[in-house]
């Protein structure tokens, strides 16, 4: 890689984590406060980002995963599989609750400006679609389809802000009930010998 690239890749990197230490703090994202966390110019900050609201989002999306190869591991039973995904998702929106909160007040302050910007991740959905592989050849491709979505929709941020904002539950609580719900999807769709294992 050029010196170059290299010089914007560091200078991007540590607006992306000046960022994140504001939203982590639970303030709102501007410009000024970010040159002035990564010690650069305002001028520089606007080079790469000109919309606060992106720079945030861009912060969030940015965050490490972990890849579900490695989240799979040693996993062959694909309820343990899918019950291993939505866990992830479900604490990793925990873990990084601050950050999650400030994403999707601006995906949907975006989403009123422009429709058809599309902003959100879709990292739950293709970590499904690897956790229901074993099956994937006994399933309908449409029914395999609708199990992948259905399932992205249980797990998340959203789904945290439903089960701690509007139910009110504690963590084991939550857990239990992501559980059921995943549990409940997979006795719907999973090929008989599949959903008894």
């Amino acid at each position: 890689m050029a010196p170059r690239t290299n010089q914007k890749n560091r200078t991007r990197e540590a607006l992306l984590e000046a960022a994140r230490d504001i939203m982590a703090e639970g303030t709102e994202v501007t410009l000024a406060k970010v040159a002035d966390r990564a010690k650069t110019s305002r001028a520089t900050v606007y080079r790469y980002f000109s919309d606060p609201g992106v720079l945030a989002l861009d912060a969030t999306l940015d965050f490490e995963v972990l890849p579900t190869s490695r989240l799979l591991e040693d996993l062959a039973d694909v309820r343990s599989r899918v019950q291993k995904v939505a866990q992830y998702y479900l604490d990793f929106s925990r873990d990084h609750e601050a950050y999650f909160r400030q994403f999707l007040a601006e995906s949907l302050k975006a989403a009123l400006e422009d429709a058809r910007r599309n902003i959100r991740g879709a990292r739950r959905v293709a970590a499904f679609d690897e956790a229901l592989e074993p099956v994937r050849g006994q399933m309908d491709p449409s029914d395999f389809e609708d199990l992948k979505k259905r399932l992205a929709m249980t797990t998340g941020m959203e789904q945290f802000i439903i089960l701690e904002d509007i139910l009110r539950v504690d963590q084991p609580e939550g857990d239990r009930l992501l559980s059921g719900l995943v549990d409940a999807l997979l006795d719907r769709y999973l090929p008989e010998e599949s959903a008894r294992n």
